[in-house]
């Protein structure tokens, strides 16, 4: 019997994986025997705190703006292989920032363009392993907020 479970030997990607939800993912892959690396905003892991939800212990991590499609472009692979990629980054820009145009392009940038871009850098990789992606989405997603439309 296969143990669907065990991803010992498995190299996954989790693109917002430093805290929250994304860290969890992460940290799941990892207990069960994946090499994880995540990337988040901020420059270098010593800058997230356990306090805010981040638990890098035991992960690679890069610092990429994912809202940026140059970034994700140039950004090292952090595997030879790739077996999972998964996408859970998210942004939102508060005080009613998305109702102009800078917040606006920021959210759709990161919540929904990059998905295609970093799914397109990865492809390559994930064909010659028949890997997978699962994109991690909030319920936003098929509501606006109030104060959040994009």
């Amino acid at each position: 019997m296969i143990d669907d479970t065990d991803f010992t030997g498995k190299h996954v990607l989790v693109v917002g994986g430093s805290s929250g939800i994304g860290n969890g993912i992460a940290q799941a892959f990892r207990a069960r025997g994946a090499a994880v690396h995540v990337w988040g905003t901020r420059a270098n892991a010593a800058d997230y705190d356990a306090a805010d939800g981040s638990d890098l212990t035991g992960l690679g991590y890069s610092g990429v703006d994912v809202g940026d499609p140059a970034a994700i472009e140039a950004a090292p692979l952090p595997f030879i292989t790739l077996d999972v990629l998964v996408l859970s980054q998210g942004t939102v820009v508060y005080k009613r920032g998305e109702f102009e145009a800078a917040g606006w392009d920021k959210v759709i940038a990161v919540n929904l363009d990059s998905l295609m871009h970093c799914s397109a850098k990865f492809k390559p990789q994930l064909l010659e392993t028949q890997g997978s992606i699962t994109i991690v989405s909030s319920v936003s997603g098929f509501k606006a907020n109030v104060g959040n439309p994009a």
